[in-house]
């Protein structure tokens, strides 16, 4: 395994955490790993997603250092179990044996030992124990010293092999994912997708841009971000995208301008199940940040789109959206399963609640909060939000469900459950509907998934079509 060196990606600078332990005021100068640690015990702790620690500690560090934290810490969430496997090899002790004020600093140390190499194994080693001796006793700072020099001394994944006798739990290790999440993939993929749906979770991702017809499509959009020195290159799913491989479009004038979004290439491709038609009526039930309704615009600038939003601070976020866009699109803040609207529509579109899975590459502490018990209870808030949407379907039109979950029991199992109370709706048969490369996904009828791959995440699509009066 060979390691690699990190471009730092644009990040925006919003929210806040705190820890008792490990907070990035512990030293007088701004120290990253300092400051990884401490995102990455907060991100555990809570259930917030590791965006909102990091985005506290991001403003501290220059554009290269920030790059660093953001490694250190989305690295460390995507293989922590791994890396807790390898600590705990290292040290002979379980890792639950060891002092919970070491475990982050440990981990964002291992990390570095075993998949970077931007500082020397001895300066990382050095620093991790210049760090423990900051929050625990002189034992702990020597078991750090140990545990790291004989890391560094096997800096590779393969010198530290799982020997676990359960196949499932030995691969879920290797692969740092959970136990549960291993079994049912392997059961319902078989061992060759579910072997690269793992790894493609344990892969960063690149941003992904979508580009407006009506202000010059991806081609323009292209030309423009050359010009200001970025390297992109046209999205496989979606005709509308750019994949950005060098450079911070955050800066770029397109951006700043709102002729463009960033957006994953799977989740424009997904809000297009069916493309719309000029004219056509939409609601985006579960709007923010906005996403599925830009695709829409961004393909066919003719529909009439309404926006709606269960959350004040996330339609705040549309709302901002919204204005550097330069859309002005009709905003309420409403639930979607108890919709207020007096008329019908041709298309609701319809965020539903879901665990995440097709986005752990992007959100890998989802990994380690996600569980059976969850995943049944999101499917009873989706069913809910469904009942009310179908509502304001206008006779003829379509019903768009959207998740970002690879999950039987959020996605086939609650489309069947709903269609036990609903005879007035059936699944709306796609081929024919979509382009080429995006028909391939087609998983039944009305049904369409990409699953996590390539550069994008994994997305799961289900259309019902209304009958006519």
């Amino acid at each position: 395994m060979s390691k690699r060196h990190f471009s730092p990606p644009p990040t925006p600078q919003t929210g806040a955490g705190r820890s008792r332990r490990l907070t990035p005021r512990r030293t007088p100068q701004d120290n990253v790993r300092v400051a990884a640690a401490w995102v990455l015990e907060r991100t555990l702790q809570s259930l917030a997603p590791a965006e909102t620690f990091l985005d506290s500690a991001l403003p501290r560090f220059d554009e290269r250092d920030q790059g660093l934290l953001r490694e250190l810490v989305m690295g460390s969430l995507r293989w922590l179990r791994r890396l807790d496997h390898v600590v705990a090899e290292a040290s002979n002790r379980s890792f639950q044996q060891i002092e919970t004020a070491l475990h982050s600093l440990l981990r964002v140390a291992t990390y570095q030992l075993l998949f970077l190499d931007r500082v020397p194994a001895h300066a990382a080693v050095h620093e991790a124990v210049e760090q423990a001796h900051q929050i625990t006793h002189r034992g702990g700072a020597s078991f750090v010293n140990g545990v790291l020099r004989r890391i560094a001394r096997a800096p590779r994944l393969e010198d530290w092999p799982v020997a676990d006798p359960d196949p499932v739990r030995r691969l879920a290790i290797e692969k740092s994912h959970p136990d549960f999440l291993v079994a049912r993939w392997l059961e319902r993929f078989g061992q060759a997708r579910a072997l690269d749906l793992l790894d493609a979770n344990n892969r960063a991702k690149p941003l992904h841009l979508l580009a407006f017809r009506d202000r010059g499509g991806r081609e323009l959009l292209a030309e423009r971000l050359i010009d200001e020195g970025l390297e992109v290159e046209p999205s496989s799913l979606s005709s509308l995208g750019l994949i950005v491989r060098r450079g911070n479009p955050f800066a770029a004038a397109a951006f700043q301008q709102g002729d463009c979004y960033v957006q994953d290439e799977a989740s424009q491709a997904a809000a297009l199940i069916p493309p719309p038609h000029a004219g056509e009526t939409v609601l985006d039930a579960a709007a923010a940040p906005g996403g599925k309704s830009f695709s829409l615009l961004a393909w066919e600038p003719r529909v009439s789109i309404a926006l709606a939003d269960v959350a004040l601070p996330r339609a705040n976020v549309l709302r901002a959206n919204l204005r550097r866009l330069r859309r002005h699109l009709p905003l309420a803040v409403a639930d979607a399963g108890a919709p207020p609207f007096g008329r019908q529509f041709d298309r609701v579109v319809l965020d539903l609640p879901c665990t995440g899975t097709g986005t752990l590459r992007r959100h890998p502490e989802i990994k380690w909060r996600i569980s059976e018990p969850e995943i049944g209870r999101l499917s009873r808030q989706a069913l809910r939000l469904l009942d009310g949407a179908a509502q304001l379907v206008a006779p003829g039109g379509l019903l768009v469900a959207i998740t970002c979950s690879l999950e039987r029991e959020e996605n086939e199992d609650v489309m069947a459950r709903f269609l036990e109370t609903r005879p007035g709706l059936s699944p709306l048969p796609l081929e024919g509907l979509l382009e080429e490369h995006v028909a391939a996904s087609i998983t039944g009828p009305g049904s369409w998934r990409v699953l996590t791959g390539g550069d994008h995440d994994g997305f799961t699509v289900n259309v019902l079509a209304k009958a006519r009066i």
